[in-house]
């Protein structure tokens, strides 16, 4: 991690609030956060302190500067998560952060965002800096079903292009969001500067990134590796990508990343 990151990544004692459940399986916290809330970028994380050993490494869904308050979604799958969606309003949570390589949204005009799962909460917090910066932006978030979906009313408001897909076809489009993204840029009316965003799982990340090299776009990819201390030091979260000669190397995906450009990782 360098210098910059590391004088950033501090450790805040957040209130929760609010509480909002998002489906049976998912809430979304918000929690007052002021330092955070002024220098968290899309695709950072933060890691949160539960009573079970590690902390849980949780991408920030929306930062707030004005109110001081960030929204984290959290999908319960095991001790850690069920957890911290069990908190109550008023509690407060040790958080560490923001950590991590975010998102660039630096001279893009066109920005689509590519979010499968849980990948579509550090997502919509691009969608918001797209909001904020007037770029033009489309989202396509991909689903089960319609009943395991989340922040699709979210994701409607923020005024973009929105595409969902569902494996059981009961969305816009049926299948993963990949297949929604070819669909998409079939008709997509052709704009040079544009970028695709994404986060998921790896197997649709990685069509994502063949797509956006078969049309010539632009790909940055948010990885989710098994995360212990967050800030590059255990290696515990290392991956293959490849250095500017093409050779490859072992990233940390903690503090290199999670954002790596598509075309750097190696599948």
């Amino acid at each position: 991690m360098n210098q910059e990151s590391a004088s950033l990544a501090i450790e805040h004692e957040a209130d929760i609030v609010r509480i909002r459940p998002l489906n049976v399986n998912a809430v979304q916290l918000t929690l007052l956060a002021p330092r955070l809330a002024e220098t968290a970028q899309p695709g950072q994380f933060v890691n949160v302190r539960t009573p079970y050993m590690l902390r849980r490494p949780i991408g920030i869904m929306d930062a707030d500067p004005a109110s001081g308050q960030i929204d984290l979604g959290i999908r319960m799958v095991g001790k850690g998560t069920e957890w911290l969606a069990g908190r109550k309003i008023g509690e407060t949570l040790s958080l560490l952060g923001p950590l991590g390589h975010g998102f660039d949204l630096s001279g893009w005009k066109r920005v689509i965002t590519v979010g499968g799962g849980t990948g579509v909460f550090p997502l919509y917090f691009v969608q918001q800096a797209c909001r904020r910066q007037k770029i033009d932006a489309i989202a396509v978030c991909g689903y089960p079903s319609k009943q395991d979906s989340i922040l699709t009313e979210e994701y409607a408001s923020c005024g973009c292009q929105v595409l969902f897909a569902s494996d059981a076809g009961d969305m816009d489009i049926a299948g993963h969001a990949a297949w929604a993204l070819e669909h998409l840029l079939t008709d997509l009316e052709p704009e040079p500067e544009t970028v695709i965003m994404s986060c998921g799982p790896k197997v649709m990340m990685q069509s994502v990134a063949e797509l956006a090299r078969r049309y010539n776009l632009a790909c940055q990819v948010s990885l989710e590796e098994r995360m212990a201390c967050g800030i590059g030091v255990c290696l515990v979260c290392t991956c293959k990508t490849r250095d500017s000669r093409g050779q490859e190397q072992m990233s940390r995906c903690c503090s290199e990343g999670p954002v790596f450009a598509a075309e750097d990782v190696i599948w």
